[in-house]
Formats: C-alpha cells, sequence, structure tokens
C-alpha cells in the first residue's frame, strides 16, 4: 500500500523544483475583462472599476470563495453576466498579484489611463506644513501657562481643600462588627 499521506520516507523523494506560475490573459470570445476593486460591499461582493470605463458590482467565484482573499486596490479580472439584461454585474474569477499586474502593465494590457500606484505615489504639491499658531501667541504664552497650571485640577493648592477628604481615615469598619 502506498503512503498517501507522508512519513520517513516520503520526504526522501520531495525535490526542489520551481516553477513559474502561468499569467492569465482575458478572453473577449468569454466577455472578460481587467479591473481594480474600489470597495467591498459585504458577502463577497465588491465594486469595481472596470477598464472599459464603467463600474459594475462583482461578486467572488464560488471556487475563489474562502480561498483567495480580495481587498482594496487589489487587480482582477472578471467575467461579465450574459444572462442578464443590465451590464451592471460580473463574477470575479482572478485577482492579480502585484508582479503579475505590473507585468500585464508593461506588455499594454491596461489603458495608458490606470495607475497601480496611485495611492502611494505623492507629489511636491501633497506636502503640508503645519504653523503650530507660533506666530499667533508668542508674546503672551507665559502668561497663558501660568493660568492653565492654576486651574489644573491635580494642582497644589487642591491639597488644602475641604474636598480632598481620604475615605479610608473617615469611615473605619471593625471586622467584628460584621
Amino acid at each position: 500500500m502506498p503512503n498517501a499521506k507522508g512519513g520517513k520516507k516520503f520526504k526522501r523523494g520531495k525535490k526542489n523544483t520551481s516553477f513559474e506560475k502561468k499569467l492569465i490573459y482575458k478572453d473577449p470570445k468569454e466577455d472578460q475583462e481587467y479591473g481594480k476593486i474600489i470597495r467591498a460591499m459585504g458577502n463577497g461582493r465588491f465594486e469595481i472599476q472596470c477598464f472599459d470605463g464603467k463600474t459594475r458590482m462583482g461578486i467572488v467565484a464560488g471556487n475563489m470563495r474562502k480561498r483567495v482573499w480580495v481587498n482594496k486596490d487589489d487587480i482582477i479580472l472578471f467575467s461579465k453576466w450574459e444572462f442578464t439584461t443590465d451590464d451592471d454585474k460580473c463574477s470575479i474569477i482572478h485577482k492579480y498579484d502585484i508582479d503579475e499586474s505590473r507585468k500585464l502593465q508593461s506588455e499594454g494590457e491596461f489603458p495608458d489611463s490606470i495607475r497601480l500606484d496611485e495611492e502611494n505615489e505623492f507629489g511636491d504639491s501633497d506636502n503640508f506644513q503645519f504653523d503650530y499658531g507660533a506666530a499667533d501667541s508668542s508674546s503672551g504664552s507665559d502668561d497663558d501657562e501660568e493660568k492653565d497650571d492654576k486651574e489644573k485640577w491635580w494642582s497644589k493648592d487642591d491639597k488644602n481643600k475641604e474636598d480632598n477628604i481620604d475615605i479610608w481615615e473617615s469611615e473605619k469598619i471593625d471586622l467584628d462588627d460584621i
């Protein structure tokens, strides 16, 4: 009987073979297109910005469900539904890795208007500078800090007030009374 589950001699026959994953292209005969996930709507449904210019609702195919996790900004391959009159729904049939999507873009599969690294690129106009109000309150800042220290609830002046009563000293309970 063969050793189907593995064991002592099973690992001897294991070879380190590497294979390159075959890239999956769209098939126009099957009404397939590329798209980018905009947002998740729950229950395996996603809003997709399709590379043909439309926004569709995509549903994860059954063979991908709970096996492939689709997230926001992922590049996917979807198949349009032929059996409906509206062109708003589709099935997500493949998710591309980052390397695969870059390779598809370099081969010219995506339109030129599509940018894969949209959220990670920052230009010079995106930099923010904060003032922190240093120029406005430079003259009277020392007086303001002294006022704030006096108003704080944990300041030293509060120790003399009657509000600070030690509750353990005021009510002493004898264990024999219980």
